[in-house]
């Protein structure tokens, strides 16, 4: 009986061989890109009117194909089964015996160049599947680019000067985008900008592994990530402080030049560069500075709005109320040391990148509308404080908005060093006279209620907040 089981398993064991063997040979003897090559062969023929024509391309090998690109130190084998890319008389056929689109191969050779630079895949592998790269079980970090952000490769060997008007389009409207949406505000590119995002150098040549696609609706490739991150941050990343606002259209646009941050390094004799000087629309101008590293988190700096994802007051930067009271010196220092236990980074050179000539130019816009009438002083040196009666008040006026420890929320974080060493005429005069625009109310008003000397209790107090100790929720 035991002798029978055995012959049994060794009989379907060998058929599962013979099988598989069947299998292997007949997919090393018939290809895939073999049939696309005869298919290809058959097209030409019937294209053909002249009969010596028709014979030459009778007597075509079926082979696979390969270019060694030498000046990029790799192969490509997509044209064993692309056979058409350069042939004319398929202008109107399928893909993939279709004519490439445009002029592009006019001044990018396949011989040269290849495919697999502009369009990614795995250039080496001999059928679809494993060339496009496309589908989990591939295993392909960087599958084929999908063609509505193939603008994304123009990037690596064009300025964008070259580009915004030889078919570069959405590459160059992306980029100002990026700078008028203050993604940097963020994100640091080649050593500049915000910390807290990730920084984007070589960001379209991370592999796919890197984005978490869990939360993806549409298909599972490294640029839908990243648009459907643009128009829903939170869905995409459950955990992400992202703020942005963007149009379809716009997300598109951004797509298409984050693609481009790529770390790529194409050799240099194959890059086109014009040498032209940048756009004026993007000088080192005070105007463009704050649109590039501020307009995210502070918009048009005129209102104070509560924001849900850092759960916490982005203060007015622009608003005439704070301009009466805040000197350059007290905004300068902001920015140049940023804001401890808030998502205000410092933008010093040693941090964030900008340099003191570049926080200048963002300072003058910001208080280009500045009023010329100046606070009535409130004289703070004149009067004796009392902690323990200003701690009653802040306890009793102001913990619904800075927190039971002054940790911040609807308000600001008043045990912020930059607070802690703020002159306190300046938080004097906040208290007394409020902020227009802003949750801030005037405390020194009639509907205030607080006396000159509670106001500078309170601020004694708040001063003191930083060297308190206290537990976060």
């Amino acid at each position: 009986m035991l002798n029978r089981f055995y012959l049994w398993v060794l009989f379907l064991s060998s058929l599962v061989l013979i099988a598989y063997t069947v299998f292997v040979t007949y997919q090393e003897i018939t290809p895939e890109w073999k049939k696309y090559q005869v298919e290809y062969k058959e097209l030409l023929i019937k294209e053909a009117k002249d009969e010596n024509i028709r014979k030459k391309v009778k007597a075509m090998d079926i082979k696979l194909q390969q270019i060694y690109l030498g000046v990029l130190n790799k192969v490509d084998r997509c044209t064993s089964c692309h056979m058409g890319v350069e042939n004319p008389l398929m202008v109107n056929e399928k893909v993939p015996f279709k004519q490439h689109r445009g002029d592009y191969l006019k001044n990018h050779p396949v011989e040269i160049f290849g495919c697999t630079v502009c369009h990614y895949g795995q250039g080496r592998a001999p059928n679809r599947k494993e060339a496009h790269g496309i589908g989990r079980d591939t295993y392909w970090d960087y599958p084929i680019m999908n063609l509505e952000y193939i603008q994304t490769s123009c990037a690596l060997c064009h300025d964008l000067t070259f580009l915004k008007d030889r078919g570069g389009e959405k590459v160059v409207a992306g980029e100002r985008l990026f700078r008028q949406k203050g993604c940097m505000g963020c994100h640091k590119l080649e050593g500049v900008g915000g910390v807290l995002g990730k920084s984007l150098d070589g960001i379209g040549s991370q592999p796919i592994a890197y984005f978490p696609m869990r939360y993806v609706k549409g298909e599972k490739t490294v640029a839908q990530w990243i648009r459907e991150h643009e128009e829903e941050p939170r869905r995409v990343v459950p955990d992400s402080q992202m703020r942005v606002d963007v149009t379809p259209e716009e997300a598109d646009f951004l797509t298409t030049y984050i693609m481009s941050l790529r770390s790529e390094e194409i050799p240099r004799k194959l890059r086109r560069l014009t040498g032209a000087k940048m756009p004026e629309e993007i000088k080192d101008e005070g105007e463009s500075l704050y649109k590039m590293y501020c307009i995210a988190c502070h918009g048009n700096g005129k209102a104070s709005v509560f924001d849900e994802a850092f759960k916490r007051t982005i203060p007015a930067i622009k608003n005439p109320a704070f301009l009466k009271v805040a000197d350059d010196k007290f905004i300068r220092e902001n920015m140049s040391e940023g804001r401890a236990g808030t998502q205000m980074t410092a933008w010093k050179a040693a941090a964030a990148g900008l340099t003191e000539q570049q926080i200048e130019k963002i300072i003058k816009y910001i208080t280009k509308d500045r009023p010329k009438e100046r606070p009535v002083p409130f004289g703070f040196a004149l009067f004796k404080v009392n902690i323990n009666h200003g701690e009653e008040i802040f306890k009793s006026r102001c913990v619904a908005c800075h927190g039971e420890n002054g940790e911040g929320g609807v308000g600001l974080n008043l045990r912020n060093p930059v607070v802690q060493k703020a002159d306190p005429e300046f938080l004097t005069i906040t208290v007394r006279d409020g902020r227009e625009g802003t949750a801030m109310i005037s405390f020194g008003s009639k509907d205030g209620g607080l006396t000159s000397q509670d106001i500078a209790d309170v601020v004694g107090y708040v001063r003191t907040l930083s060297k308190k100790k206290y537990k976060s929720h």
